[in-house]
């Protein structure tokens, strides 16, 4: 089926963005001829022991804020880093602890178990002394073990017959704008939801292309905007997490999001979306939502 909405903070190409698009830092497109410049080539650069956002690591609705998939894509670097690459990540549970500033970021890691099998740490970010998210991240040690699949998650539909999104607002730099490109696609499979392809348009910390784990834990936070079920003129949501688990490391520049959100009463919500390559199935996303009246 066709998407009920736009997933949050996109417009279709070509169409004035409306009072409908939803006000969300967690879903987004690059618009075509926006040139990000200098700054735009990466999320975060390394400073003086300090990871100093650019402009398009912002969210795009409160000022001086990040978008928090650009802070946990980039926790899930830190953690992969001291895991190493023999514990591929296989999970990063993100707890966002309040808004997130546009400042430069100091990014803790602890390592609390490194076995041969798995290992596990701790990554903490700081704003100007306050922390501000953290996070648990476990590395397993691949095994040669064939498994069978018994119920394959269907394929995505082909990214050529989809729908180009792009990112409002589209005055200001941001992650929606300039960091991330989305393509809606009508999928059956999801008649609850919405399914998009995305693509991480800038580097993480150096440029060029991420790593594809990266990019799925920066491309997850979309979740609930991509899926988003309520009018986004009447209600506000808010995740204050975000739960990523890795079957493989993912492969390709485009990552398939199959999202749906859910509401429960007072205020509550949730998101979850399956996570896909052109192979298919790698992982899946969740988030808890904070919903308000606007």
């Amino acid at each position: 089926m066709t998407p009920r909405t736009e997933p949050a903070g996109t417009a279709p190409e070509g169409d004035a963005a409306g009072p409908g698009s939803a006000r969300t830092e967690s879903a987004g497109a690059a618009s075509e001829g926006h040139a990000t410049g200098a700054d735009g080539a990466r999320l975060f650069r390394a400073s003086d022991g300090l990871w100093s956002p650019t402009p398009v690591a912002a969210g795009p609705w409160a000022p001086g804020r990040l978008h928090g998939g650009a802070v946990a894509a980039l926790m899930a670097r830190r953690a992969q880093d001291v895991l190493g690459a023999d514990r591929p990540l296989a999970r990063l549970s993100t707890d966002f602890l309040g808004p997130l500033p546009a400042l430069p970021l100091r990014i803790g890691v602890r390592t609390v178990r490194a076995g041969r099998s798995f290992g596990l740490v701790e990554v903490r970010a700081y704003a100007d002394g306050t922390e501000v998210a953290r996070a648990s991240a476990l590395g397993v040690r691949a095994a040669d073990l064939p498994l069978p699949v018994p119920d394959a998650e269907p394929a995505l539909p082909p990214r050529a017959d989809g729908l180009p999104l792009r990112g409002v607002p589209e005055d200001v730099p941001s992650f929606n704008r300039d960091a991330v490109e989305i393509t809606a696609v009508d999928d059956p499979a999801n008649p609850h939801g919405a399914s998009v392809w995305g693509r991480l348009a800038v580097g993480l910390t150096d440029p060029g292309p991420p790593p594809p784990w990266a990019a799925a834990v920066a491309l997850a936070d979309l979740a609930y905007g991509i899926g988003a079920v309520l009018p986004p003129d009447r209600y506000r949501s808010v995740n204050v997490d975000l739960a990523v688990h890795l079957l493989r490391p993912p492969s390709g520049d485009w990552i398939g999001l199959r999202a749906r959100t859910r509401t429960g009463p007072g205020g509550r919500g949730a998101a979850e979306a399956v996570l896909l390559d052109d192979d298919g199935c790698f992982g899946t996303a969740a988030q808890t939502l904070l919903i308000s009246e606007e």
